[in-house]
């Protein structure tokens, strides 16, 4: 039988505008504002279709209830990023999700037939987080539910490093947030890591030096996360951030 070929596919699900660059650049660029992409990935080639992360609200909502400017055009929409990868949001298979932040989940009623996998211990700590995290989790902020309140009863968890798919499979990387994950996917070219706001952006990693990579700015526990940049090091240059413009330039990875 021919080994199926993974790929993966960003998908731009809106712009957060004038971000205070120091939130993904620990203690550094105060002051500096930037644009930032909300990203989603694709995992195609293999048996399921499988998403990971599914974006933010809408552009109302975001400054509303979450205080962050947000721009979002049609083509920026779940359903029209995915059509233009020849998707549907009801031919996703899984949907992995990195964290439970605000901006990486939702349109969740979209996605009518898929499981919703996330850490266990993500999911506990969202439900009851600390004062400082609860407005990212959305709890507690009147007029409004957790997104991911709406699929509870298709929330699967997972402990730790689970294989989601035939090579596919998801890893802690506890840090930015207690049960944040990455996902590790076996390409022809190697294993690719996409990994959420643990490396927002490009500027945050160094391939080959430890001591120069970057945490960003919003973290719940500082020595998790960088044990955890130590750990992904192994990925090399084949690491994909959160939260950064430049992964738009390319269509598929691996190229």
């Amino acid at each position: 039988m021919k080994k199926k070929t993974l790929r993966i596919h960003p998908l731009d699900l809106g712009t957060l505008i004038d971000m205070e660059k120091s939130v993904f650049t620990i203690r550094q660029n105060q002051g500096v504002k930037v644009k930032a992409p909300c990203l989603a990935w694709a995992v195609l080639g293999g048996e399921q279709n499988i998403l990971v992360d599914s974006g933010p609200c809408s552009p109302e909502a975001a400054v509303k209830y979450f205080k962050r400017p947000l721009a979002k055009g049609p083509n920026q929409e779940l359903s029209a990023a995915l059509k233009k990868i020849g998707l549907r949001p009801q031919d996703i298979d899984i949907v992995i999700f990195t964290h439970l932040h605000w901006d990486h989940c939702f349109n969740l009623e979209q996605l009518t037939k898929a499981a919703f996998l996330v850490q266990k211990k993500e999911l506990l700590y969202a439900v009851n987080p600390l004062p400082p995290d609860r407005v990212a989790y959305q709890v507690g902020i009147a007029g409004i539910q957790p997104a991911w309140m709406s699929v509870f009863d298709r929330i699967q968890t997972v402990e730790g490093d689970a294989e989601v798919a035939p090579g596919v499979r998801v890893v802690p990387l506890p840090g930015h947030t207690p049960g944040s994950q990455g996902v590790i996917v076996e390409t022809a070219k190697g294993p690719w890591a996409i990994v959420g706001d643990t490396v927002p952006l490009y500027e945050n990693w160094d391939k080959d030096r430890a001591n120069k990579r970057i945490a960003g700015g919003i973290y719940q526990n500082i020595y998790d996360y960088f044990d955890t940049l130590n750990k992904l090091g192994i990925y090399g240059d084949c690491i994909l951030p959160g939260h950064e413009e430049k992964v738009l330039e390319k269509k598929v990875y691996p190229k």
